[in-house]
């Protein structure tokens, strides 16, 4: 069979052509994932096989990026020559249909995810997602690195790569950095073989922002703890704007910013 190899899919929703097998068109969406399950499959299995090719003929008048049966059902015959011939994919999954939706939506809401990188780390706090951000140098990787020692997770060092997913920011590391964090003297560590398994985690939400600022004198940095927000994908993270100066314990402060968020 001669496919479509550059076909795209843009929609991160599914859906039954059973309205349409019938012949009811109003609103159909063809640019989403078709799944044909049990009931549309015994709808067009009982359909007199000219009948089926008449609706299956108007069915196919549509491009449509891919067509998936659940239950591991066998396409008819006259489905698949139209499919042939209008060069679209037809997969078969094991899945009952409740769960291979399920499954597909999931998959696709990330797959199709607006997406960002962030220079920064970000680091598992007491459950908290909380990203450190600061110029190069100022000392966000020595943070991390006492942060893992305590006990907590690293989830990516200088490159966060950022997904938003039914409105809540996810954070993980690029696939060549996983696992390392980069401290200026030392090189580039591997966190899991020093501190093991426990101390690395592969992603994690994103819900507190901490900005490493030089300490100056003429600065006037929050003392009442008056929110300040950064936009992330157009999601507001509440942001702490926090000064580094020699024998401040960033570590310290930043588990008190955790545990009070």
């Amino acid at each position: 069979m001669e496919r479509n190899e550059d076909r795209e899919i843009n929609c991160n929703d599914i859906i039954r052509p059973g309205l349409q097998f019938v012949g009811y068109y109003d609103y159909f969406v063809n640019t989403r994932i078709q799944i044909v399950g049990n009931a549309e499959w015994h709808y067009l299995n009982n359909l007199e096989p000219e009948v089926r090719r008449e609706r299956l003929e108007k069915y196919f008048e549509y491009d449509l990026p891919c067509i998936i049966f659940s239950r591991n059902l066998q396409p008819h015959r006259e489905f698949m020559e139209l499919a042939r011939e209008k060069r679209i994919w037809v997969l078969r999954s094991t899945r009952v249909t409740t769960r291979l939706v399920n499954k597909v939506i999931n998959y696709l809401d990330r797959a199709l995810a607006k997406t960002t990188t962030m220079h920064g780390v970000l680091v598992d706090v007491y459950g908290i997602g909380i990203l450190i951000t600061g110029e190069s140098g100022i000392g966000k990787s020595e943070a991390a690195l006492e942060l893992i020692k305590r006990g907590h997770m690293l989830v990516s060092d200088d490159a966060v790569e950022i997904k938003l997913v039914d409105g809540v920011l996810y954070g993980k590391s690029p696939y060549i950095t996983s696992g390392m964090l980069e401290v200026r003297g030392l090189g580039i560590i591997n966190i899991q073989s020093l501190y093991g398994l426990s101390s690395i985690l592969e992603e994690k939400t994103i819900d507190l922002v901490i900005h490493l600022e030089k300490w100056r004198d003429e600065d006037d940095f929050d003392r009442i703890g008056t929110p300040e927000y950064i936009n992330i994908l157009n999601i507001p993270v509440r942001r702490l704007r926090m000064p580094v100066k020699p024998g401040r314990n960033l570590a310290v402060i930043i588990e008190a910013a955790a545990a009070e968020f």
